[in-house]
């Protein structure tokens, strides 16, 4: 089972550098909660992300991540988007604690529509 969204991956053959970190991918078109909230989240080396290792740097604790264009207008991400007013169609920065936050206060992560097959075939 993949929750890699389908475009990215036909993406990745044309866009590997020679940077390591380029070749690595972790595109997940939606992280669902128990409550129906759900937000894109992004961790690759041309996205806002940070590791122990720094910005951009792939390591072993991620400690900031992409967001992007969550479902409903979510005041815990406002702080770290790039347009503040403009919360369901935008992204942002965030790290990965608030996160965690965010997705206890909507009941937990979905992991059962989060990895589903379903879910990922209606991805066009």
């Amino acid at each position: 089972m993949s929750i890699f969204q389908k475009r990215v991956t036909q993406m990745m053959k044309t866009f590997r550098g020679d940077d390591k970190y380029k070749e690595i991918y972790f595109f997940c078109p939606r992280v669902y909660a128990m409550d129906g909230f759900s937000v894109s989240l992004q961790i690759h080396s041309g996205s806002y992300c940070s590791s122990e290792k720094g910005y951009r740097q792939f390591g072993h604790t991620m400690q900031e991540v992409e967001f992007g264009f969550p479902s409903e207008d979510e005041l815990m991400l406002r702080e770290y988007a790039e347009e503040p007013d403009n919360i369901k169609g935008t992204v942002g920065r965030i790290p990965v604690n608030v996160l965690e936050e965010i997705f206890a206060k909507h009941g937990g992560i979905d992991w059962d529509k989060t990895i589903s097959v379903k879910e990922f075939e209606s991805i066009t």
